[in-house]
């Protein structure tokens, strides 16, 4: 596929945001490691990421929320960002396979990050159920950002479900192997390989026509 300009950047005030609910998700993370879940508490969250009380329910309503919710949303929400802002002139497939290699990029400095946090919820298969719930509630979402890049669609035609639930299994699958035992290996590669055998049959669809001047 034809390499795209990259997807626009957040604002700074979205990165500050950000910055802050990176902080949250971490310490959360880190506490929780040491210690357990049940001893953490959301004020020693707060004091670990250098925030107060306050601060830490504007973001996450518990410490759950902060453990599990946290884990997944930066990484889901700017997937969808990213596929909105894909090239129109792309198919759904390929605008999701552009999506996936923008936030791989992004990824690559919270590579330690996954890998603590994919650790826990191994390890807490409650934690893990919740996770999937919350995966699960970011099908719709990415199925929309993608259902106008379908030439015809009718009401019952399912296909950007279909893909949206495939794009989350594989994130999840890849993400699982890599903390397996297999961290020596890329995580963007597998993501790309991964893609590659998606592609044999969602990759079949073409974008509809673009109106002319289109981009």
């Amino acid at each position: 596929m034809e390499r795209q300009p990259a997807a626009p950047p957040p604002s700074l005030r979205e990165r500050n945001r950000q910055r802050v609910r990176e902080q949250l998700i971490e310490a959360a993370v880190a506490l929780v490691s040491a210690q357990g879940f049940a001893a953490t508490t959301v004020d020693a969250i707060a004091a670990a990421a250098g925030v107060g009380r306050a601060t830490f329910f504007r973001y996450f309503e518990s410490k759950d929320a902060a453990v599990v919710v946290g884990f997944y949303e930066y990484r889901l929400s700017r997937l969808v960002e990213i596929l909105h802002a894909a090239p129109a002139k792309l198919a759904p497939f390929d605008a999701v396979t552009w999506a996936i290699e923008q936030l791989g990029a992004e990824a690559e400095r919270q590579l330690p990050f996954i890998e603590l946090q994919a650790r826990l919820l191994a390890a807490s298969p409650s934690l893990h159920a919740k996770a999937l719930e919350f995966q699960a509630s970011y099908e719709n979402a990415i199925a929309d950002a993608i259902t106008g890049r379908y030439r015809e669609l009718a009401p019952n035609d399912l296909r950007p479900r279909l893909l949206a639930a495939a794009v989350l299994a594989m994130m999840r699958i890849i993400t699982d192997y890599w903390n397996d035992d297999h961290r020596d290996q890329n995580l963007a590669q597998l993501s790309r390989a991964a893609l590659e055998h998606l592609g044999q049959g969602f990759g079949k669809v073409r974008p509809p026509s673009l109106p002319s001047g289109g981009s």
